[in-house]
């Protein structure tokens, strides 16, 4: 998978999981003075040190424990500000969507995640992917999906799209939605012909794709991958023109090269082709619409810092202070 196809506006994610960490943190310890009986007296073989077991270690390093409350306070320090931030934000957008009449129904979220999911073999394999690189399960990334879509309805609320503009947009962006061919591609990016020649002797005396790829490609995203680029369109403009041309003209399961490109030398082997059926005309509507209404609406970070002002959010702790948006 490159990094192109899983930077997908992941930023209000990250900060989610931050938010998630922070409460998780703290609602263990008040989780477990809650849940047990014996907390409300003293014990000689607790290690808490008070009733909410704050100062419980909870790791130790050369015999030198390191407590909850320690690392809830770094936590505090190194991210208090950007979580305190999206929580805020999340309380915000509710009120405001609650305010609107705005829903966000499970058609809805069904709909953004296959969306997001697009470029993944499966819906496994993307949520392995948000874990692996987010550290997100699913259900951070479906709360982090339910806040995005309130909050891009409420920007687009007061924006008109006309049926003409719909048209136009549909029409100038036919490969989008209309039939295409996706190819899967595996390359091994080498630094200068000789080197090719060299690797692509061994490819052709038997040796695996992958197994070169490991030992050869510059590229550090997908080297250890065997070279997967993962699903791309004939017309992606993030592959080397060259690359998908030869890509297309190949067998499931042929290799070519080297072809040279701007990142050097490339073998390429494709492994998979696919044809994707044109999207259903009123689905196509709507989505030229919601990508109309945002480029005329205003940006999504702007609408944020007016609902904190609108809802006079602020901050009652000293020592914590939002980031600059």
């Amino acid at each position: 998978m490159t990094m192109k196809q899983t930077n997908r506006r992941m930023g209000p994610i990250v900060l989610l999981a931050l938010s998630w960490v922070l409460l998780c943190v703290a609602g263990c310890s008040t989780g477990k003075a809650e849940s047990s009986p014996t907390d409300s007296a003293p014990s000689d073989t607790s290690p808490s040190g008070g009733p909410d077991g704050l100062n419980e270690p909870v790791a130790v390093v050369g015999g030198t424990p390191i407590s909850r409350q320690q690392l809830i306070d770094q936590l505090l320090v190194s991210y208090g500000g950007q979580t305190l931030r999206t929580l805020m934000l999340c309380i915000a957008v509710d009120r405001e969507a609650e305010e609107k009449g705005i829903e966000v129904t499970e058609d809805d979220i069904a709909a953004e995640l296959r969306r997001m999911s697009q470029g993944y073999d499966s819906e496994e394999q993307f949520y392995a992917s948000m874990l692996e690189q987010l550290g997100m399960g699913r259900e951070e990334v479906r709360r982090d999906v339910v806040y995005r879509l309130k909050l891009e309805q409420l920007a687009i609320l007061p924006v008109t799209v006309s049926d003409e503009e719909i048209d136009y947009y549909l029409e100038e962006h036919k490969d989008e939605f209309g039939p295409r061919t996706e190819l899967r591609i595996s390359h091994i990016v080498l630094p200068s012909g000789d080197v090719a020649e060299e690797a692509l002797g061994k490819l052709k005396n038997g040796e695996e794709f992958s197994a070169l790829a490991l030992e050869y490609s510059t590229d550090e995203f997908t080297a250890d991958s065997g070279g997967d680029l993962g699903w791309v369109s004939t017309r992606d403009p993030f592959v080397a023109p060259d690359v998908l041309s030869t890509a297309e003209s190949l067998d499931v399961g042929q290799s070519a090269g080297p072809i040279e490109t701007e990142n050097g030398f490339e073998l390429i082997q494709l492994t998979g082709r696919n044809v994707v059926q044109a999207v259903d005309s009123d689905e196509a509507r709507k989505q030229a619409h919601r990508e109309l209404a945002l480029q005329k609406s205003v940006s999504m970070s702007d609408l944020e810092e007016q609902l904190l002002v609108k809802y006079e959010a602020r901050i009652l702790q000293s020592g914590l202070q939002l980031p600059t948006p």
